[in-house]
């Protein structure tokens, strides 16, 4: 009888890309290829078209790998304070650096309001109501707030005593979106006039990133492969590198996903929520100081927390648990909590803002 004979093969030692040594350190996760200490710093950083990309230590690839993620259940560790608005819903939330509050409530319809505020032991504090159909707003460095109002193809601004103009006319296309980064640009949702969906082929949808003298310097359109990057962009946020997170609403029932795009329209990852859960509605997101991204699914009473890759870290059913119904909007404030915007829940006339402290591993 003949013996079975195993056949063991040679393992090939990967070699750096750029100079074939040994020495393996660092991989590029935009151009999947691995490289040397050496040639990481002189070679592929002294590329102009590299320099935003993901570099990661083999080291930390290693280590995930082994030790996969787990998913807790618990993202809120404990709610600090709970707040009771005037309107019905919080559609849009901002905090400043000096903890005013800014929030709204845009349904189109004469009851949609403007609020500045600020936070007491036991209240809101109002400081100054306007009657404006704002859809999203955001704040820039010099406190001033930008806002997209419906109906209205222009940036507005309100100034701290209240007045508003504008700063930019976007016609004839439509606005949907704002946000400010970190280096106070001023990012935008757009689309073409009509029917939001069905998306065509002949659709415009856009993210475009502007300076803060409001000149275009980014758009965002489609990807690598010539693919529409967005279906609506209903909110954006950026991190700490400027990567841009996009709610992309999907169909009028405000379906939707997360994309994750850089700026050279390289897209990092798309996350659709969760299989079991079924229908994904994100309304609100914020981005924690490390960088993962918070989400608040409004047709699930879920808070998701999900890290710059798209992996999921953490999911918080927050009524079931804690109360908390119709999450809409999110923020933090100067203190590192987390706010929460929410429309009214049952025998209730007005929406809430919760004050909560979210789980550390995950902040």
């Amino acid at each position: 009888m003949r013996k079975s004979t195993s056949i063991r093969k040679a393992q090939v030692p990967v070699s750096c890309y750029f100079c074939k040594g040994q020495g393996i350190k660092w991989k590029c996760e935009e151009c999947n290829v691995r490289m040397c200490h050496s040639c990481k710093v002189t070679v592929h950083q002294g590329l102009s078209s590299t320099q935003d990309h993901d570099v990661v230590s083999i080291q930390d690839i290693r280590k995930s790998s082994s030790n996969p993620q787990e998913v807790t259940s618990v993202v809120i560790s404990s709610v600090f304070n709970s707040y009771t608005t005037s309107v019905p819903a919080v559609h849009a939330l901002l905090c400043s650096n000096d903890d005013l509050l800014y929030f709204n409530i845009c349904r189109g319809q004469s009851e949609d309001q403007f609020i500045k505020g600020k936070l007491l032991k036991s209240s809101i504090r109002v400081l100054q109501t306007l009657k404006i159909r704002a859809f999203d707003m955001t704040i820039n460095k010099d406190g001033e707030i930008l806002f997209i109002e419906h109906g209205v193809d222009k940036i507005q601004m309100v100034s701290p005593d209240g007045e508003v103009e504008t700063v930019l006319d976007i016609s004839p296309m439509r606005s949907l979106a704002i946000h400010v980064n970190k280096d106070n640009e001023v990012i935008v949702g757009l689309r073409e006039q009509g029917p939001p969906f069905p998306v065509q082929e002949f659709s415009v949808r856009q993210v475009i990133i502007f300076g803060s003298d409001y000149q275009r310097k980014v758009t965002l359109e489609f990807d690598k492969k010539g693919n529409k990057l967005f279906s609506y962009a209903a909110r954006i946020r950026t991190d700490s590198r400027n990567v841009v997170y996009v709610i992309d609403c999907l169909d009028d029932d405000n379906n939707g996903r997360i994309v994750a795009v850089d700026r050279h329209c390289r897209l990092k990852f798309t996350y659709d929520g969760q299989k079991n859960l079924g229908t994904f509605r994100p309304e609100g997101i914020t981005i924690t100081p490390s960088d993962n991204i918070v989400v608040a699914d409004l047709a699930n009473a879920t808070l998701h927390v999900i890290n710059s890759k798209g992996d999921l870290l953490g999911l918080q059913f927050i009524f079931k648990d804690l109360g908390i119904n119709d999450p809409c909007s999110l923020c933090f404030d100067s203190e590192g909590y987390l706010l929460i915007g929410c429309a009214y829940g049952k025998n209730e006339d007005y929406g809430k803002i919760h004050v909560v402290k979210m789980v550390d591993s995950l902040v």
